[in-house]
């Protein structure tokens, strides 16, 4: 159903995407300005909230004050310069000394200079104020006698004359005390003697008064201000130090800048005394000690030489040295002779069957006993050879072989004799030769003990002197070192107190509400923009429909109250809507331009779209041509026609239709000549039954014998379907949008009609259409279906709604009513 199709007015993405690439054509941006205009008060109130909602911001936070120091951190020794000489003081590390600035350690000495063992406050309803130095009620000969009482609010009333009242809590105690202005304070957890001075504050009866002090420890105080301390290396070649303190009190920045600065001075030259004093102490010190044990083995050494007379030991150990390795040396060879000489006795001890002579010449190679036995061994095996000739050419007991025999046995006996006796003459040197060793090594353990006792004290001796010149040395240089050194660090700029906070920044912050806003009111009118689906211009439809709708024409918004008579083309017949309706009705005859009597069938999507309206004053326009038209209300679920005349209801359609009155009985003549009309009645129960009736059709066919046009104010067909028989009989079917109402989805409904229900005939018209957007790019002409275009508007200077728009300008479009 079409009511159905009307449910879903949602716009796709496609659409808000087709929106935004369209938009800079001049109908969009046409569109875009329109809604501009229309959004002018929401963008108003934004701005306004944004600018209101910065000056809240400025008034009601904190400031905050920065202020600064620039140090030079440079040192000279000219000892250092002159000597060459490594001094005491440590070598110049600039971010060394920045994150020694930085430590806890450092920051609680600056705050140590500070008055900021007690803190003073008058408490606002927002923001709170501290008084620094300039407290009217300052503590003097405070002693803490309680640790418990620190970092708590104590609230001072000054309320009272010559009194002072004390009140706060510890440990969820309540304490409250009172004491004369000129006595001292006493309480459980601290003494003290409170000086009141004059303020402004307290002669202002209307002044918010809300004082507290506070007893700060080291720790809050260090754990507060190392947040708010911030030291860099401002240039790394000239050295210099930036130190930048920031709070809420300005003074306080100033003072915890400065401190910082020449805290760090003071420190530097102490560090470097303290180290001079420490190294030079610890020179004297041990240089009267080595002194005295130089002294002592100096004398011992002597009194030893002169009672002892012992030699200098100096060469006794490089002799014992050489002749030991001698000794070692001796050994080595005559073992590895007699290992030789046992191989050899070994390999001749065999069987003369199994001695092989001619290996026993290479064991011989390169040693003594080469020359020795080489002839035996040569005759050895001469012989062997020899036998083996002849045991080749006789038998074994032959004479000659058995000769050979007894030959051979002879020449290895010698053989084995010789090589035993040469062994036994090697093992006995080396038998010689260990003992000598051995004597040797008894004769040097056994030196006297007093020449090792020498030893030992002239070594003695030579380490104390040698470190006691050394003490020397240094006592002198580092004496000369102490003399040269002059620090050099020096506060290039002093820190100063600020004039203006540099947070929040006033000029910033309201600049960037400002920008919040403007985007703000820009993402407003773009979103209304890319959410708009409302029919605005004849171009929105004719697109909508790919202008297969035809156009009769377009009604301007009417700028004033509308009458309860809602005929307004007898008021002013020169007006601009009235020419409108001339428009359309001269546009009709492009519809339909054949002779008779004409049914024009007017309806639209859903109520409130004007249908009534446009019925009233096109048929009033109509009759002005001198022909005679009658208007009749079908709406009868929701009638208006009787509403816009001024009259009753009491009887009309419904009751003609159910043949209970007549015709002629019904019709009522308007204030326009030749302009009757006849309401809808009483509301029937079944209207659909009552317009599809064959009564209907007769009632239509007799009004046609009296009338030159019948106008009928059908039903919407977006919400029922009661008015659809009466646009398929008709000769003018009209349907009406309304502009800024009609959703761009209504016209759909229209191809329906025209498509699935065969009215090629229907028309449309836009109805309360803002003429003045025109003139800011949002052109309504058009050049499709029927009728002429609207893209210049009406004849200038004919119609005083049109002038009068025109010289409202740009501030008038934007403020303007509609």
């Amino acid at each position: 159903m079409i009511s159905e199709d009307i449910s879903n007015r949602n716009v796709s993405f496609e659409s808000y995407k087709q929106r935004i690439t369209n938009f800079s054509n001049e109908f969009e941006l046409g569109l875009f300005l329109y809604i501009l205009r229309r959004s002018i008060v929401w963008l108003v109130l934004v701005l306004l909230t944004a600018m209101a909602t910065a000056l809240l911001y400025l008034r009601y936070t904190a400031p905050i004050y920065e202020s600064r120091a620039i140090m030079q951190l440079r040192e000279s020794n000219t000892a250092k310069q002159v000597l060459s000489m490594t001094t005491f003081s440590e070598d110049e590390n600039l971010p060394v000394d920045v994150e020694l600035m930085r430590s806890r350690l450092f920051v609680g000495m600056a705050l140590d200079r500070l008055p900021l063992e007690v803190s003073y406050f008058n408490r606002g309803q927002i923001l709170t104020e501290e008084y620094y130095t300039k407290s009217f009620f300052p503590l003097q000969d405070l002693v803490v006698t309680d640790s418990s009482i620190m970092d708590l609010p104590i609230f001072v009333d000054l309320s009272l004359p010559d009194e002072v009242g004390l009140s706060y809590s510890v440990e969820g105690k309540s304490f409250t005390f009172s004491f004369p202005t000129s006595g001292s304070i006493r309480t459980p957890h601290f003494n003290a003697r409170m000086v009141l001075g004059n303020h402004a504050i307290l002669n202002d009866p209307d002044a918010k008064v809300n004082l507290y002090l506070r007893f700060n420890s080291r720790g809050r105080l260090l754990d507060q201000y190392m947040q708010q301390i911030t030291v860099k290396i401002l240039d790394p070649a000239a050295k210099t130090v930036d130190i930048t303190c920031r709070d809420q009190n300005g003074y306080i920045a100033r003072d915890l800048a400065q401190a910082l600065a020449e805290t760090f001075i003071a420190y530097d030259v102490a560090r470097q005394g303290e180290s001079a004093q420490s190294v030079i102490q610890f020179i004297r010190s041990q240089k009267d000690t080595v002194f005295s044990q130089l002294k002592d083995s100096e004398y011992s050494l002597q009194q030893f030489r002169m009672d002892n007379r012992v030699a200098d030991l100096e060469q006794l150990t490089p002799i014992y040295l050489e002749r030991s390795s001698k000794y070692e040396d001796d050994l080595v060879r005559l073992t590895l002779e007699i290992e030789l000489l046992k191989a050899l006795e070994h390999a001749s001890d065999k069987p003369l069957g199994e001695i092989e002579a001619h290996e026993l010449l290479p064991l011989l190679l390169g040693t003594k006993y080469e020359a020795t036995l080489a002839g035996p061994l040569k005759d050895l095996r001469d012989l062997m050879l020899e036998r083996d000739q002849v045991n080749s050419e006789a038998t074994p007991e032959h004479p000659l072989a058995r000769d050979m025999e007894r030959r051979v046995s002879v020449q290895k006996t010698v053989l084995l004799q010789t090589i035993r006796r040469m062994r036994e003459t090697a093992e006995a040197q080396y038998a010689d030769l260990a003992s000598q060793l051995m004597e040797f090594d008894r004769s040097f353990r056994n030196l006297p003990m007093k020449e090792l006792d020498y030893a030992r004290i002239e070594r003695i001796f030579k380490i104390n002197e040698k470190y006691y010149t050394l003490l020397l040395e240094k006592d002198i240089e580092y004496h000369i070192s102490k003399a040269g050194f002059v620090p050099e660090n020096r506060v290039l700029q002093d820190a100063s107190v600020p004039s203006m906070p540099i947070s929040p920044n006033r000029n910033m912050v309201l600049v960037s509400y400002l920008v919040t806003g403007i985007i703000l009111c820009f993402l407003i009118v773009l979103t209304r923009y890319i959410m708009h689906d409302n029919i605005t211009s004849l171009h929105d439809i004719a697109k909508q429909s790919n202008a297969s709708i035809g156009i009769l024409g377009m009604i301007p918004k009417y700028k004033k109250e509308i009458p309860i008579s809602q005929l307004l083309i007898d008021k002013n017949p020169k007006s601009l809507i009235a020419e409108a309706f001339r428009t359309v009705r001269t546009n009709m005859q492009f519809v339909d331009n054949t002779p008779g009597p004409k049914v024009i069938a007017i309806t639209s999507t859903i109520s409130g779209e004007g249908k009534t309206f446009v019925a009233m004053n096109l048929a009033g326009i109509i009759s002005y041509s001198g022909k005679r038209v009658i208007i009749l209300d079908l709406d009868m679920r929701k009638p208006k026609i009787h509403l816009g005349f001024d009259v009753d209801n009491v009887r009309g359609m419904s009751t003609v239709l159910i043949g209970k009155d007549t015709v002629e009985a019904c019709v009522r003549k308007s204030s326009l000549e030749n302009l009757d009309f006849i309401t809808a009645g009483p509301i029937p129960p079944n209207p659909s039954e009552l317009i599809i009736s064959p009564r209907m059709t007769e009632v239509l066919e007799h009004l046609k014998t009296r009338y030159d046009l019948v106008l009928l104010d059908n039903p919407p067909v977006g919400l029922v379907t009661d008015g659809l028989p009466m646009i398929q009989l008709a000769d003018y079917p009209i349907y009406i949008f309304r502009s800024d109402y009609s959703k761009k989805q209504f016209v759909q409904n229209v191809d329906r009609l025209i498509n699935e229900n065969s009215i090629k005939r229907l028309t449309c018209i836009l109805n309360g259409v803002d003429i003045d957007r025109n003139k800011y790019g949002y052109n309504y002409g058009y050049g499709y279906g029927y009728g002429y275009g609207y893209g210049q508007g009406y004849g200038g200077g004919y119609y005083e709604e049109r002038t009068s728009a025109r010289k409202r300008g740009l501030l008038g479009f934007l403020f303007g009513k509609g």
